[in-house]
């Protein structure tokens, strides 16, 4: 028996607390599917009769300080409503907004001096300055959902609440021109490793939250992930040249 069973979610407050309810219910083998949406505080499941909506919610509590009370179980024969999905656009929007304005400000502001090192390393500083502003407004929530796909987080949890440093460091650095070599070599080593921890968790069909613009956005981890950190890998191997 699998119907789906609704469930209303106190204690939620970003996407980290999204990911950590999701991850907890997901790893019970009764467990079928599991839905959670922010926005309207609930949670749909998908598990064997067996598994009782106690049981459920006590999965819940122990992913974190949440509550989980049914408030419905659907009818078989009346399916439930499925809630419409954002289209590609409305759920990129931020991200593609911000990066082009990176882009645009480099190449407005060089003027005469303007040239392909020159726009790269100026986009590179805006990109890595202010995602690292995103992450360090709530370093915590950050620091768990990067932990999710992260290669280097899953090993060693405190690379999560260091990372948004990082990125501030290698932003100051390509402002100023500091060691480019060094500052490239970082970015393509780094860029590299977290589009293998996306590729692999898009392989595995993973719903999981990017961590890229913090928890102030909640955007799904996708091929554009991807493009993301392999297009910085790129400007940073060809500065290298």
């Amino acid at each position: 028996m699998n119907d789906p069973r609704i469930f209303e979610i106190q204690g939620m407050h970003c996407g980290s607390c999204v990911a950590r309810i999701t991850e907890a219910v997901k790893a019970n083998p009764s467990v079928r599917t599991v839905t959670v949406d922010l926005a309207a505080g609930q949670m749909e499941v998908r598990a064997e009769a067996s598994l009782s909506d106690a049981s459920i919610s006590q999965i819940v509590a122990s992913a974190g300080a949440y509550t989980a009370q049914t408030i419905a179980v659907a009818n078989p024969s009346t399916p439930a409503a499925e809630p419409e999905p954002r289209s590609f656009w409305a759920t990129y929007r931020p991200l593609f907004t911000l990066v082009a304005l990176l882009a645009l400000v480099p190449a407005v502001s060089l003027g005469e001096s303007l040239s392909a090192h020159s726009w790269m390393r100026w986009f590179m500083a805006g990109f890595f300055l202010s995602f690292s502003y995103f992450k360090l407004l709530d370093i915590k929530s950050f620091a768990d959902s990067y932990r999710m796909y992260d290669w280097i987080a899953k090993v060693v949890p405190a690379w999560g609440l260091a990372y948004p440093f990082v990125e501030l460091g290698l932003g100051l650095a390509y402002a100023a021109d500091l060691v480019p070599t060094a500052t490239n070599w970082i970015t393509l080593v780094l860029m590299l490793v977290g589009a293998g921890g996306v590729i692999q968790s898009n392989l595995q069909k993973k719903s999981i939250r990017c961590a890229c613009l913090g928890t102030v956005f909640n955007l799904p981890m996708s091929t554009v992930t991807i493009l993301e950190d392999l297009s910085m890998a790129a400007m940073a191997a060809w500065m290298l040249v």
